[in-house]
């Protein structure tokens, strides 16, 4: 694991060869970390420097040239060096008092030796001393580590952690999850805590106020925020490792916690099946819901379908897929009860909120799993949802799962025409699903769009497409020649010919809507039947 170790100045100056060493200037920056410890002698140092080292020199490269001596200082000051050691003897002697002055104004330390040091000791030892702090520190993040582990083998491990977190950091440590439940493990007031709060909720954190945060997600979401909040010193990176140890601690008991929940839930698909086939009463259904969650408070529902050709290949984690599903949905106020069908996966989305954003709702849900790199890396082979129609009392839950069903079908057959997932927005396809029900749809088909299929069949023509185009652009010949890619010409005979096969009269508002709905209802059936099931004359020889 790689991460910045450094000592303090103070740290330094407790050392053995630096018992003869005096702080000349800048003592207000001892303060400063140090992390490396170079030896230069060159006057030129602004590309060799990092920041954080503490430089040692002779002063041979100035040999009391008070203005490359100054030039150096700026240098490392610019390059945000930890301090400068200079030892005096034969190549400077003093330090000029502009030197001190300018160190002084930038809290830079410079340090003098009085008796002749050696360099290679100094460096040895500090770096020890570095080596030592890294060791020091994994060893430390090791053993934090595993007593998390034990925590997570105990009951209640989440409060348990969040106190070790804070009595280990000494911090206040505040966990707010996605549904606004707020923990907090501090020694502060409820006042001051309140207002610590606030400053999270807001945009602007106080200069004197140090704060980490750590998002706890599992399966590629965000199921809280966690915080530690100094307000004097700055926080370490060894505190932000532990803070990120912790939250992945968090994350690995919130999983536990939601899976064991999910194999109880489990136990709930056959009633939920039954449900969904009419079988419970609304009494029953109220009762059943208000034991499983008491808070719940229903107010309206749909059926979600999500259907994908390899389901039965990742069925074993069917169970972490529901914990997915139910993260999304429910931070968007909609309570999920999931079913498992051969190769679809059926969800009662229950509203928790109000009414009138409640698709709108389901819609975010729906394209946040789309677009999710978890469902990506399940691999689905043809993943589709459709959503069914919104009802307001929970026994008629059949209702919207058939419209799902429904929904379902159409955009299998027809991708391109439907871009939503909702059975509200299925339009006229909804009175084509109907007439195909009643068994109406091939002679409806027919009597308006026999001919035409017909002479496309038998010439490798485009009347339909012109027709439907021509309707869309609502008779302006212009559009529909550009849209169609033809000449005006060549649209002015294929419309004659339209007439000659469905009549002059195509374009007055009844015959017009019966036409569309006729295309509509052809374009829903033709994946599965030939054109001349709907032709009004026999197939020639």
């Amino acid at each position: 694991m790689n991460f910045d170790v450094k000592l303090s100045m103070h740290e330094i100056l407790e050392n053995k060869y630096f018992k003869d060493a005096k702080v000349i200037a800048g003592k207000s920056g001892l303060h400063r970390p140090v992390r490396w410890v170079h030896v230069l002698e060159v006057t030129s140092i602004e590309n060799l420097l990092s920041g954080n080292e503490l430089i040692l020199s002779t002063g041979i490269g100035w040999k009391g040239d008070k203005e490359v001596f100054g030039s150096l200082v700026q240098q490392s000051i610019d390059a945000n060096a930890a301090g400068l050691c200079i030892e005096l003897g034969p190549y400077i002697s003093t330090v000029p008092q502009e030197v001190i002055e300018l160190a002084d104004s930038h809290d830079f330390p410079l340090i003098v030796f009085f008796k002749e040091v050696r360099f290679i000791d100094i460096t040895q030892e500090i770096h020890s001393l570095l080596i030592k702090k890294h060791y020091q520190i994994l060893s430390d993040l090791e053993e934090y580590s595993n007593r998390l582990n034990q925590l997570l083998l105990s009951s209640n491990p989440q409060q348990k952690i969040l106190q070790l977190l804070h009595v280990h950091l000494k911090m206040t440590v505040f966990y707010i999850s996605n549904q606004g439940k707020v923990q907090v493990i501090s020694k502060k007031t409820p006042e001051e805590q309140d207002r610590i709060f606030q400053i999270l909720k807001g945009d602007k954190i106080p200069q004197h106020m140090n704060i980490a945060h750590q998002p706890v997600q599992a399966l590629n979401q965000t199921f809280a925020d966690l915080f530690i909040i100094s307000e004097s010193e700055a926080i370490t990176e060894f505190e932000s490792l532990v803070l990120d140890r912790s939250a992945i601690a968090l994350a690995q008991s919130l999983l536990r916690e939601l899976y064991v929940e999910e194999q109880r839930k489990a136990k709930e698909a056959e009633w939920v099946g039954c449900w969904l086939e009419g079988g419970h009463s609304n009494e029953q259904i109220h009762r059943y819901l208000s034991e499983l969650e008491p808070n719940l408070k229903p107010n309206g529902c749909m059926v979600l379908l999500c259907k994908a050709d390899n389901l039965d290949k990742v069925i074993s984690e069917f169970t972490y897929l529901k914990v997915y599903f139910r993260s999304i949905f429910e931070q968007r106020g909609i309570f999920l009860l999931s079913h498992l069908q051969k190769n679809q996966m059926v969800f009662v989305l229950i509203n928790n909120w109000k009414t009138d954003d409640f698709k709108r709702r389901v819609q975010e849900g729906v394209d946040c799993l789309r677009e999710s790199e978890f469902i990506k890396k399940q691999k689905f082979s043809r993943l589709e949802f459709s959503v069914g129609k919104l009802i307001n009392h929970l026994n008629d839950v059949k209702n919207s799962y058939h419209t799902a069903k429904e929904t379902l079908n159409i955009r299998e057959k027809m991708p391109n025409q439907l871009g939503n997932y909702f059975y509200e927005d299925l339009y006229i396809f909804r009175l084509v699903l109907a007439a195909n029900e009643q068994g109406v749809l091939r002679e409806f088909i027919s009597d308006y769009l026999g001919p035409v299929l017909l002479h496309d069949q038998q010439n490798n023509g485009e009347l339909l497409k012109t027709l439907k185009i021509y309707l869309q652009c609502k008779g302006a010949k212009k559009e529909t020649a550009e849209q169609l890619h033809i000449v005006r010409q060549t649209l002015y005979h294929r419309i004659e010919r339209l007439y000659e096969l469905i009549g002059r009269d195509f374009m007055e508002p009844y015959k017009r809507q019966a036409i569309e709905v006729a295309i509509s209802a052809y374009e829903y059936t033709s994946a599965s039947k030939s054109l001349y099931e709907y032709a009004s004359i026999p197939k020639s020889s």
